[in-house]
């Protein structure tokens, strides 16, 4: 198949624009590897300079990824996590109809440092349950989290977490600890050696960092929780609503005139 090397449009977003309807259409699906940049210059009859540029731009916009060492792939539709409702990575991956793994990188216990025993409002160095979590939907991974709990709270924690546990669950279940509200940060970042290898990505690639601290029905302290979701993998929204700002909205009583008039009087022509 050619491009039209005639046309005022660059070939490389001619190349993308094709792509970009096949994978619309189907004819690539989610995960899909697409075939090697040799085959598609081959197949189009390009450089592959050129085909470099429309598979970059592709992946700028979230239509594909590239796995190191393996090839580029068709993105998933994102999963979309609404910030006005608290529910763990399992809980938002199974409303979504799609099935949620983990690989479990690290389960220890450790002694809390003076930041984290701030943050959970227990002693400098008691003992947190430490768990370092790959997190994957449908096979993909899309995350890493670095989640830290009281471990008085919930002994024998680190036996009953598995590959394919929900940590919110087990906490509800075994600990009668359930999840009543959270604070949360969020920022951009790129990632560093081992976030790339174990998502997946290329080297500094960017990504969104969150640090969320959960609370139970008490208002204890009862999960600290650092992750990284990939930026083409994971969306996060929010509903937001214009505060009455004194600034621009003054109170009419404000504009009394020092005559006594009404307000209402005073600014009419």
């Amino acid at each position: 198949m050619r491009l039209d090397i005639t046309a005022a449009r660059p070939l490389y977003l001619q190349l993308r624009d094709t792509l970009l309807r096949r994978i619309q259409a189907g004819d690539y699906g989610a995960h899909q590897r697409l075939p090697s940049e040799r085959k598609l210059s081959e197949q189009f009859q390009v450089s592959r300079i050129t085909v470099r540029q429309a598979l970059a731009d592709l992946a700028q916009h979230g239509h594909v990824y590239t796995r190191v060492g393996k090839g580029t792939y068709v993105s998933d539709p994102s999963l979309h996590k609404p910030l006005g409702s608290l529910f763990g990575f399992s809980e938002s991956v199974l409303q979504h109809g799609r099935t949620p793994t983990s690989k479990i990188l690290e389960a220890s216990l450790a002694p809390a440092p003076t930041d984290l025993a701030d943050r959970l409002q227990v002693a400098p160095g008691e003992a947190l349950v430490r768990l370092h979590r790959l997190r994957l939907v449908d096979g993909v991974p899309v995350a890493l989290e670095l989640t830290h709990v009281p471990h008085a709270a919930c002994p024998g924690l680190i036996q009953r977490m598995t590959h394919d546990a929900s940590l919110y669950a087990i906490l509800e279940q075994a600990y009668g600890l359930r999840m009543a509200f959270a604070e949360i940060t969020l920022g951009a970042a790129l990632t560093d050696e081992d976030e790339s290898r174990l998502l997946g990505l290329s080297p500094s690639s960017a990504v969104l960092r969150s640090e969320q601290t959960s609370f139970v029905q008490d208002g204890r302290p009862m999960e600290y929780t650092q992750a990284t979701y990939r930026g083409d993998g994971y969306h996060f929204n929010a509903a937001l609503f214009r505060a009455r700002s004194p600034l621009h909205e003054p109170d009419m009583r404000d504009l009394r005139p020092a005559n006594g008039l009404a307000a209402r009087s005073a600014l009419q022509p």
